[in-house]
């Protein structure tokens, strides 16, 4: 029988991004003016690209085990739709209840990021 070996989830490039991803939303929220850095929606851009690349690192352990079905997959793909709808909410001004403004976006953004990736931590910790 071949066994399937199971890609790490946690990886200096997942460290790395996300160093970066909280580097974007400390910026973001202290309202210091960098370049590229100074518009909210660009930001929130920015968040969810490096929120992607992140992804990428849970996704290729899902498709590497063939787990498509397993519940805490699917779980992640919702999570995962969730931070699309209020990201798109927010780039076009979309009114999502109990989101206002750009920055409780990000905020959201960044809450369900954080789900998301305890989610993707628990799932690899699972035979």
């Amino acid at each position: 029988m071949k066994s399937v070996s199971q890609p790490s989830v946690l990886n200096p490039a997942v460290f790395a991004l996300l160093f970066l991803f909280a580097a974007v939303m400390a910026v973001a929220m202290s309202g210091k003016r960098i370049p590229l850095l100074s518009n909210l929606k660009v930001d929130i851009i920015l968040l969810v690209v490096i929120g992607m690349a992140i992804c990428m690192s849970g996704i290729g352990r899902v498709a590497a085990m063939n787990q498509w079905t397993h519940p805490l997959a699917i779980l992640g793909s919702l999570l995962g739709v969730l931070i699309l709808v209020v990201a798109a909410a927010a780039l076009f001004g979309w009114k999502l209840p109990l989101i206002q403004n750009d920055t409780q976006s990000m905020i959201a953004i960044t809450l369900l990021l954080v789900l998301k990736i305890a989610n993707t931590f628990i799932h690899s910790l699972l035979p």
